[in-house]
């Protein structure tokens, strides 16, 4: 409370989500943050508003008015001091089974692609928007220009990271699970100079498919970002089997796609650990990727196979290392991406 009696803060989603709702529909912009976890609270509620939109589309009398934005942050990935209790990214599960083109779930991977997406958010009407958005110091990957031009598509291969033609196609979807993508391909680089990666980053989805509302990409654009035979590791923000629903949009056969993201393993741990937990980790991401050189016979299985034994031996080490310091090793926590 401020002094002179006026609500500054109220930790009470429901309160928060009719205040919401009620200031959009008399025609003003409002924003609800909250943590990933506690949005949950107000599920039923968000459902209930969809259901509103997409009825609201039949009658030409309903005057057009701002869109319902979401920014959830504090997500799991960072939830090292709040524990298992606070790891929980169901919100875009259910948002991502909302049939209809008012419905958008974007995933800024930094700063930049941040600050376009909350711009579009304001922008739109008769819409619900949801930001994914830690609030932790990561990297800065695009500059404005490049965040405006992937905010269009949604998805956009990052050329900066990837090579023409590539062996294994790398996806980063959430700004934790790009960091770690990053990671992994500069690893991998060092690892074997001669392999040849993509970097593809997508920033938005809907329950169509990749990016916005109706003009999320079709099957042409697809082939294009991901090729249609080479191998794909998907990192995800959230539980894989939201992604593999909407991949099925696109694929027959979705076995070259092996996908990745939070699978209910978590605790009160480093940030890092959080990743090695549900196999997110740039190792987990890297013994993949020569995993799946081995199998295409890009490379020896005996040479793969002492690429996959190194960066299993650096896992169980930082986990020792957690033990002893309460921190992850330095190699880990002073990565930047140098290329």
């Amino acid at each position: 409370m401020s002094h002179t009696g006026r609500v500054m803060e109220m930790l009470s989603e429901h309160n928060l989500q009719g205040l919401a709702q009620g200031y959009t529909l008399t025609g003003r912009h409002s924003i609800f943050a909250s943590y990933e976890a506690f949005v949950q609270v107000v599920v039923s509620m968000m459902d209930q508003y969809a259901k509103f939109l997409k009825h609201s589309f039949d009658f030409e009398w309903r005057k057009t008015f701002p869109s319902l934005n979401y920014i959830l942050t504090s997500s799991g990935w960072r939830q090292d001091h709040n524990g298992f209790s606070h790891q929980n990214p169901g919100f875009i599960d259910d948002a991502l089974r909302r049939h209809g083109d008012y419905m958008d779930v974007f995933f800024p991977a930094d700063v930049n692609s941040t600050l376009v997406t909350l711009e579009k958010m304001l922008q739109s009407t008769k819409q619900i928007n949801v930001m994914v958005a830690g609030k932790t110091m990561e990297p800065q990957w695009l500059s404005p220009k490049l965040a405006r031009r992937q905010l269009q598509n949604g998805i956009m291969t990052w050329d900066f990271a990837s090579d023409i033609n590539p062996d294994v196609v790398l996806a980063g979807i959430g700004d934790y699970p790009t960091k770690e993508v990053m990671a992994a391909i500069d690893i991998a680089k060092k690892e074997w100079p001669s392999i040849r990666l993509r970097c593809v980053n997508v920033s938005s989805l809907t329950s169509r498919g990749f990016g916005q509302g109706k003009n999320y990409i079709d099957e042409v654009e697809f082939d294009r970002q991901f090729t249609h035979d080479k191998p794909v590791i998907c990192n995800f923000h959230g539980y894989p089997e939201t992604l593999k629903a909407i991949i099925f949009n696109y694929v027959d056969d979705a076995t070259r796609f092996d996908v990745r993201g939070y699978i209910e393993s978590g605790s009160t741990t480093t940030p890092f650990d959080m990743h090695a937990r549900n196999r997110t980790s740039r190792y987990h991401l890297v013994m993949a990727i020569f995993e799946k050189m081995a199998e295409m016979g890009r490379m020896s299985n005996e040479e793969a196979r002492r690429i996959i034994t190194e960066y299993q031996q650096k896992l169980n080490a930082n986990a020792e290392y957690i033990k002893k310091f309460g921190a992850d090793m330095d190699e880990i926590e002073d990565w930047q991406w140098n290329r």
